[in-house]
């Protein structure tokens, strides 16, 4: 637990250190989430999800994507995650536009553990993308990525939205694809269940990239519900 510790204080620093202070491009996005959690017993769980994607300051489809997601609970404080995603982009920008599909995996491990009225999670993702129907003789590069994030929910007394923050730190593996720039964002946010009804969020994020000639700066808003079965 110790170790899990120290990582999450280097994403944070890591996050300290790139605040932009060269050129910077900026956007504003809005993220749409809707899904099913299914409960199989005390330790499997499936998740589906719908996500659609607007930026250029949210005038423009950015991408919308199918995704399912396995959880196998090794111990109270560890996850094995496998989640796969089918995405549809809108490529507005370069010399060749138009609508591409790709699809992405994810493996990984999760953690969580208490610590007085703080709920910490931790996970580590390996994250690979590809563009479906197009090789590498084409100019598909495989996108991979290490991922990880940190953070806490802080458990407030009589009070139904506890605040949420985390950050995470994305290092990209293959520097020759396009956006395989390291990246840190940081999330804040809260949730809520309604008995019967679901799960309602409401999230900000902050995403810019790290060591570019010209920072790549992210604002996003989140809203997501899901509904829990089993």
């Amino acid at each position: 637990m110790k170790l899990i510790l120290r990582v999450s204080l280097i994403v944070l620093a890591l996050g300290i250190v790139g605040v932009p202070l060269t050129a910077q491009q900026t956007d504003f996005e809005v993220w749409l989430k809707a899904g099913i959690k299914y409960k199989l017993n005390d330790r499997w769980s499936f998740d589906l999800e719908e996500q659609i994607r607007f930026d250029d300051d949210a005038n423009a489809l950015k991408n919308y994507h199918s995704e399912l997601g396995i959880k196998f609970e090794l111990n109270k404080f560890l996850d094995l995650l496998l989640t796969t995603r089918y995405i549809t982009r809108n490529d507005n920008r370069g010399n060749r536009q138009g609508f591409e599909d790709h699809f992405r995996y994810q493996l990984g491990l999760s953690a969580k553990h208490d610590m007085d009225r703080f709920e910490l999670k931790h996970r580590l993702l390996y994250q690979h993308r590809n563009e479906v129907g197009l090789s590498e003789a084409d100019g598909d590069i495989s996108r991979r990525f290490f991922r990880w994030r940190s953070g806490a929910t802080y458990k407030i007394k009589n009070w139904k939205y506890d605040p949420q923050f985390n950050a995470e730190y994305f290092l990209g593996l293959n520097k020759d694809a396009a956006g395989i720039e390291n990246s840190i964002r940081f999330t804040f946010g809260t949730e809520r269940k309604y008995k019967k009804v679901g799960e309602f969020g409401i999230f900000y994020r902050y995403e810019t990239t790290l060591g570019t000639p010209i920072d790549e700066i992210t604002h996003v808003l989140a809203l997501k519900y899901t509904y829990t079965i089993g």
